[in-house]
């Protein structure tokens, strides 16, 4: 092939390409469909579920709160100053041997045995954590949070101890006013 025929080929080829494409053609729109109307939708749902009566108490007898409580209105209380009423259920002091410990803490709930829910108290030095008994019941003054200075975050929420005293002292001391 020689050059004179190759470029024959190209420009037959340009032309024919040129002559092949139509202008675009403008069809006219779908016609809108008519709207099919019927009965309303229905809609059968469950009753509604009372969730204020299957909520567990928020306090106890003499005004202080239920761990339970306590812990099921979370947004109710979050960082404020709360005087919670709870048994020991458990507590955490460092192992002689352990090289690394988390802080001393306790964990308390509305029975002494401890079902249910619980509440992690913190912020309390080592030396008054092993003098508390397990199953005492404690009246403990504190913020309520999720996190503390030393380290803790529970999202279900934690007690930062102030004060603390038994249930004995707390009515003896209301007994005297």
């Amino acid at each position: 092939m020689n050059f004179t025929t190759i470029r024959m080929l190209c420009i037959s080829l340009a032309i024919s390409s040129l002559v092949a494409c139509a202008p675009p053609s403008v069809d006219p729109p779908p016609p809108p469909q008519k709207e099919v109307k019927g009965p309303p939708a229905r809609v059968d749902l469950p009753p509604m579920i009372k969730l204020a009566d299957s909520l567990p108490p928020e306090t106890n007898a003499d005004s202080t709160l239920r761990v339970s409580g306590l812990l099921t209105r979370r947004g109710k209380y979050l960082k404020q100053k709360v005087l919670v009423k709870g048994y020991v259920v458990e507590r955490y002091t460092c192992p002689k041997k352990a090289k690394l410990c988390q802080p001393p803490h306790l964990w308390l709930a509305d029975s002494p045995a401890g079902e249910g829910k619980r509440l992690m108290l913190v912020n309390l030095e080592e030396k008054a954590v092993k003098q508390i008994k397990l199953g005492s019941e404690q009246v403990v003054t504190g913020v309520f949070a999720d996190r503390s200075d030393d380290g803790f975050v529970r999202s279900a929420g934690l007690l930062i101890h102030e004060a603390m005293e038994t249930s004995a002292e707390r009515a003896r001391k209301n007994e005297k006013k």
